[in-house]
């Protein structure tokens, strides 16, 4: 069942304004615009390392945010249960991101270290995605954050050059009718990836659906980027539906941005055969339009959900 996220807001017509990267807008603003979302990035880790996990989370999760722990709840109540005195210090940095042309929505992702106090050496290490969002006050928010643990990789990147992707058509924001229009398409497309997965393997289907510098992540190991990087991280027989399997697509989410040229899709889809345990798989994929107008997914990220523990009684 398609569960799409109500991201049509009259908020985000202005911030199309005011981000300057409407039909009109050029390289120089978004350039600016993408600026501005590594910033808040940086903000959010510089809170994290100063006020501790809790505080950070609490200050830049948007209201309606997303986490996945491993598979997708609200974001705000796990973080308002943590203890505001844990000594555990979360630090992380970009290397990549992206926005779509209208200016509302964007990501980054980069390293991440973990350490189990001020002052000791990193214990833990892992790669991160945020999708952030502008809010009614035009600023940035995270309204989903995933991510991957893995040996050490190096320390997060210093506030230097962030990668980004190459733009060349330029899309105008679209009217609320066509927008959603364009979110249903999409949603049915998300889904469609899913039934190619089933029928071909999640290999065959990324190797279709991706672009050609897709990120792949998948837990233990750093991201790889590219169609080789698929065959590094991705089992051949990942996902597909063996004789007396089935995979089912559990309830998802999807978003499309105003310009109708970035676009999200997250979930969990399940394979399960009679007399054993289903194997539940959270997921979130972000796609971009190619320079042809057709969606192509540039970040997939997959993490196993362990079985949930019956409750006695």
């Amino acid at each position: 069942m398609l569960r799409f996220n109500k991201s049509i807001e009259l908020a985000a017509i202005v911030l199309l304004t005011t981000a300057g990267l409407g039909a009109g807008g050029g390289q120089d603003e978004r350039g600016k615009a993408l600026a501005s979302l590594v910033e808040a990035e940086r903000a959010f880790s510089r809170t994290s390392e100063e006020k501790g996990i809790r505080e950070a989370f609490l200050t830049w999760l948007a209201p309606d945010s997303v986490v996945f722990r491993p598979g997708p709840v609200e974001g705000r109540p796990v973080y308002e249960k943590t203890d505001p005195a844990n000594p555990t210090l979360l630090t992380w940095g970009p290397e990549f991101a992206d926005m779509a042309a209208s200016g509302e929505v964007g990501y980054t992702t980069g390293p991440y270290q973990v350490r189990p106090r001020r002052g000791a050496e990193p214990s833990g290490f892992g790669h991160y995605i945020s999708i952030w969002k502008t809010q009614p006050d035009g600023g940035w928010k995270v309204f989903l954050d995933i991510g991957v643990q893995h040996g050490a990789a190096g320390s997060p990147p210093a506030s230097g050059g962030v990668a980004s992707p190459a733009v060349t058509a330029r899309y105008a924001p679209l009217s609320p009718d066509a927008l959603r229009d364009e979110e249903y398409a999409f949603g049915r497309l998300a889904g469609s990836f899913d039934q190619a997965a089933g029928a071909k393997g999640t290999r065959r289907a990324l190797e279709e659906f991706a672009s050609g510098d897709v990120r792949v992540y998948r837990p233990g190991k750093p991201p790889a980027v590219g169609k080789q990087g698929i065959k590094e991280l991705v089992p051949a027989d990942a996902g597909r539906v063996a004789p007396g399997t089935e995979r089912r697509l559990g309830d998802y989410r999807v978003g499309v941005a105003w310009s109708g040229d970035l676009a999200y899709s997250f979930g969990t889809s399940e394979l399960s055969k009679s007399g054993t345990a289903a194997e539940k798989t959270a997921f979130l994929r972000i796609w971009r339009k190619d320079a042809s107008g057709i969606w192509k997914i540039g970040l997939d990220i997959e993490l196993a959900v362990p079985p949930e523990e019956k409750k006695a009684g």
